[in-house]
């Protein structure tokens, strides 16, 4: 059962794929005293990686890696807190293949008996996204 569904903000940020890139950022948004709901920091090839950050207060965000030289886009997601339970995830999901929607990324965790996840998709799918899961 989702307890919660919200569209947030997102941001990638292109770097290299090199020890230390992930501190740097975390060690950044320290210093500016930004607090993130999640990051998602991985390589992507050819010593290329992406930082995937959403950001409790995306305004502050913007602004503490406005002059910093990173390549950002920003973007919208999803994100759903439910019941933690074998195949609440997929029932999610299941749902959304139904009508048809490619999602690009999914992000999911479990703790306590909650999950929360983060789901990715084409700009022109959100808004159906938004319906199917509210309507659930």
């Amino acid at each position: 059962m989702i307890t919660d569904i919200s569209r947030v903000t997102c941001f990638e940020i292109s770097g290299h794929d090199q020890p230390g890139e992930t501190a740097r950022f975390a060690k950044h948004m320290a210093e500016h005293e930004i607090n993130l709901a999640a990051v998602l920091s991985f390589g992507i090839g050819r010593g290329n990686a992406e930082i995937v950050a959403i950001p409790h207060d995306p305004p502050s965000f913007r602004k503490a890696v406005k002059y910093t030289g990173w390549i950002v886009r920003e973007g919208s997601c999803f994100h759903l807190t439910g019941e933690d339970r074998a195949g609440a995830l997929a029932e999610t999901l299941e749902k959304i293949a139904e009508e048809g929607i490619n999602l690009q990324a999914v992000y999911a965790i479990g703790f306590g008996k909650q999950y929360s996840a983060y789901f990715w998709c084409n700009e022109q799918d959100i808004e159906k996204i938004r319906k199917i899961l509210k309507g659930w």
